[in-house]
């Protein structure tokens, strides 16, 4: 499947779809959840001057499996994926993996 014409995704975990953020090789980054927070924008970082602290995130590999499921389930490519039930759902802020 060719990811590169579908629209960017989204998360709606705050009641309004947010759009996500690219992260690392094809992969994203929520632009308004953690394991902890729904708000946005998110909070500014204690740790780096400047900068926000990071959402949720999913690695390309891990994307492609939610649009594999998807696609099996017909879902229509032509809307924004909403991201928010496809994060990692165990205690940690770090890619998702999805066996």
């Amino acid at each position: 499947m060719d990811i590169s014409g579908l629209p960017v995704p989204v998360c709606t975990c705050t009641g309004a779809p947010q759009q996500c953020y690219r992260w690392g090789c094809g992969g994203w980054q929520s632009a308004c959840c953690t394991t902890n927070i729904s708000m946005h924008p998110l909070p500014m970082s204690t740790k780096r001057r400047g900068a926000r602290i990071s959402g949720r995130k999913m690695s390309q590999g891990a994307f492609k499996k939610v649009l594999e499921k998807l696609s099996s389930d017909g879902f229509n490519f032509g809307n924004p994926i909403d991201l928010k039930s496809h994060w990692a759902r165990h205690g940690t802020n770090k890619f998702v993996t999805i066996r």
